[in-house]
């Protein structure tokens, strides 16, 4: 068993060497000027295949009736919007029933008063027309 566990950590140690190494060469190259100048260009004439693979894709998508990755980020961006304008109807729905129950409480309110304006109006005519009643009797 000791022979096991000594072939995983040798192998461990060995793997973490190899890395340090890797890491070690990728730095100086990231460094090395020349070699990301050379890459820059290499990456930049690669540009034209790629846009013409991207407009031949295209043109199959049509012939072959399958969506692209712009037709599948297009679509994203409509349900966004959709999900948007639902949201705000939502949210119209819901302020326009709460408005209709203020204005229910409103209105309960508003007759409450106006029985007792009513009522109010009515003692004051009922005092008035007694009093009057009174000072006519009385002449």
């Amino acid at each position: 068993m000791p022979k096991k566990t000594d072939f995983y950590k040798g192998l461990k140690l060995l793997g973490t060497q190899k890395e340090q190494k890797l890491n070690d060469k990728i730095r100086e190259a990231i460094n090395n000027r020349s070699f990301i100048e050379s890459i820059s260009k290499n990456s930049q004439q690669q540009v034209p295949r790629i846009n013409k693979i991207q407009e031949a894709s295209e043109r199959m998508s049509i012939i072959m009736n399958y969506p692209t990755k712009k037709d599948v980020a297009n679509v994203a961006k409509l349900v966004i919007q959709l999900e948007e304008k639902v949201d705000k109807v939502e949210e119209l729905l819901l302020n326009l029933t709460e408005g209709k129950k203020a204005s229910r409480r409103k209105n309960d309110k508003n007759t409450e008063q106006g029985h007792k304006k009513k009522k109010i109006s009515d003692f004051l005519y009922d005092s008035l027309l007694s009093n009057t009643q009174v000072k006519v009797k009385g002449l």
